[in-house]
């Protein structure tokens, strides 16, 4: 199968539900990476996502397997602040090994290319306001912050949330 986000190191492919356990498995590990220390209720809160999934891409290496996913939950399924018709990237994940290669960027991609396939007409995404690389990401591909931060939830950092428009040039 030709792999149409372009990236020739990995095989993409929609997620199923075999795939979840690996996913939620991942997200810690990556989670895991960027903290320092594993935190508790982060699993439990990932797996819930996967039960409101709009879009699921994963990424596999031939010897590594599931080494990163992306995971966008329908409209609604965000905060409260968020634009009510916008489905919510809730979940972006690269394996700490395989980080550094540009995975999080065509997953990035692949999600809102596919959001507006569905006829989304944006997209809203939360991330920690001092995790640079993923705010870098996400600015490097058109994102722009919505709003104030507000304190995450479970972990009491700072966040952003962040919106892109998907009828931008390239995304649909």
């Amino acid at each position: 199968m030709e792999n149409p986000w372009g990236e020739n190191d990995f095989v993409f492919r929609s997620g199923t539900a075999e795939d979840a356990a690996a996913c939620v498995s991942l997200w810690v590990a990556a989670c895991v990476a960027r903290d320092g220390e594993a935190v508790d209720g982060v699993a439990e809160r990932a797996r819930l996502k996967f039960d409101n999934s709009e879009c699921w891409i994963v990424a596999e290496d031939a010897v590594a397997g599931l080494v990163g996913f992306v995971l966008a939950t329908k409209p609604g399924s965000g905060l409260a602040s968020d634009p009510p018709d916008s489905p919510v990237i809730g979940l972006l994940a690269v394996a700490p090994g395989a980080q550094g290669r540009g995975l999080g960027g065509v997953l990035l991609t692949g999600a809102t290319a596919a959001l507006a396939g569905h006829g989304h007409e944006r997209s809203v995404l939360h991330v920690l306001a001092d995790h640079h690389g993923a705010v870098h990401l996400y600015e490097k591909n058109g994102w722009r912050p919505l709003g104030e931060p507000y304190p995450h939830s479970l972990l009491g950092r700072p966040s952003q949330t962040y919106v892109l428009d998907l009828d931008l040039p390239g995304v649909r």
